[in-house]
């Protein structure tokens, strides 16, 4: 109730309400509006599979998983058992590594020099 959107909100996952998190998302419906809950990592990841996923749903064990989310990637069958699937799930989706700011400059560094050699010489006539 301490929400604007309270009456008018229908996202199952509401960061203000803790039971809420217990319960299952499909990528059809309602994310959480609020502007200042919208830097929340599971937030963010909500919004990339509402526009990426084909089918299935989504729980809070794994929208809070720093894995990629690409196109096509699929939530849990609901006609299924959760346990075994959630396991599965997230074997399949690992975390992302964590680069250190020197590898990300040693990796800018190669894309740069990849860049310039295949960028074309100004030639002459």
């Amino acid at each position: 109730m301490n929400c604007r959107y309270f009456v008018k909100c229908n996202a199952p996952f509401c960061p203000l309400d803790r039971e809420s998190l217990d319960g299952v998302w499909y990528p059809g419906e309602e994310i959480c509006r609020r502007r200042d809950f919208a830097n929340l990592d599971w937030i963010r990841r909500q919004k990339k599979i509402a526009k990426r996923a084909q089918q299935g749903y989504f729980t809070i064990q794994m929208l809070k998983r720093d894995c990629v989310i690409r196109k096509g990637i699929k939530g849990l069958d609901p006609d299924r058992g959760r346990e075994e699937q959630l396991k599965k799930w997230l074997k399949e989706h690992p975390p992302q590594k964590k680069l250190t700011a020197q590898q990300k400059e040693q990796i800018a560094r190669r894309l740069k020099q990849g860049r310039l050699a295949l960028s074309p010489t100004s030639q002459t006539p």
